[in-house]
């Protein structure tokens, strides 16, 4: 995926005049559907992505254009690491992804956008990678050590997926599991379980999830209190605060316009994964 880099020329200058004079024909179109279409108009409005309207994959460095891929530049900028975890790349989950990017570079924030899908991340782990031993760097997969290395630098981690089943995709579990591993994420004092040692606090982590059922039904029969105690035990452990999690709820029912709304209000979540510094 890409690296966002809001010093951008392209992003400072040339989009925010496009922005005002395209803005009325401006419109998500991943994850509407067939009939939110109607008669297929909307196949002859500009479609934003994330490479096409930020431009931000490209910085301006001593008046030479860099592409910037999988690394955090150095410095108090906050930084911000999304991942997502959704096969599916043309949906309300894509689309919320990539409309988060934008909100943060807008808001002069460095942002990684990384898909375990596209990544080929393999989710299965091994045995010494549950072992409770701390590993020798040179043992660790190197899938693993890039997203470890991305986490560190990291002053947020976005996570955005669907639930399946009222659960995250077995995608997500396997990469929680084989990343957030111990020696990185925390330790055992004196190799006892019951007293941890967090590796990984002061970062903040979002969470946006898109769910078919709706908000009651999440509530009342006690599936968004299982979520909240799953993430507890591992991002506690690793002192990661749980600044917020965001659901989509009857996301299958709603309609173009609640769909754009839904990608508006974002914004009003950055506020929650702010660094303190």
């Amino acid at each position: 995926m890409v690296f966002l880099k809001p010093s951008s020329r392209l992003f400072q200058h040339v989009l925010p005049v496009l922005f005002f004079v395209l803005a009325p024909d401006l419109i998500f179109t991943a994850g509407i559907s067939d009939s939110d279409r109607g008669n297929g108009s909307l196949e002859n409005r500009l479609v934003i992505s994330i490479d096409s309207v930020t431009g931000a994959s490209l910085y301006a460095e001593d008046d030479e254009t860099e592409v910037i891929t999988r690394s955090f530049s150095p410095g108090r900028i906050p930084k911000a690491l999304i991942v997502h975890a959704d096969p599916k790349n043309d949906n309300l989950t894509a689309a919320l992804r990539d409309r988060m990017a934008e909100i943060l570079v807008s808001q002069g924030w460095e942002v990684e956008v990384r898909s375990l899908y596209e990544d080929s991340f393999n989710p299965v782990a091994t045995a010494d990678e549950v072992s409770y031993q701390k590993p020798s760097p040179d043992s660790i997969d190197p899938q693993v050590a890039e997203y470890q290395a991305l986490i560190t630098k990291a002053d947020a981690i976005v996570l955005v997926y669907p639930l399946w089943w009222k659960q995250p995709p077995a995608m997500l579990k396997g990469w929680q599991d084989r990343v957030f591993s111990y020696g990185f994420a925390y330790e055992f004092v004196n190799n006892s379980p019951d007293s941890v040692i967090s590796l990984l606090a002061g970062k903040k982590l979002l969470i946006i999830n898109v769910a078919a059922s709706s908000k009651d039904t999440y509530e009342d029969q006690g599936y968004l209190h299982y979520l909240d105690l799953a993430d507890a035990s591992l991002y506690g452990a690793s002192g990661i605060e749980l600044a917020r999690r965001h659901i989509i709820y009857s996301s299958t029912k709603m309609g173009m316009n609640e769909k754009k709304d839904c990608l508006e209000e974002l914004s009003t979540l950055v506020p929650l994964i702010m660094p303190s510094y």
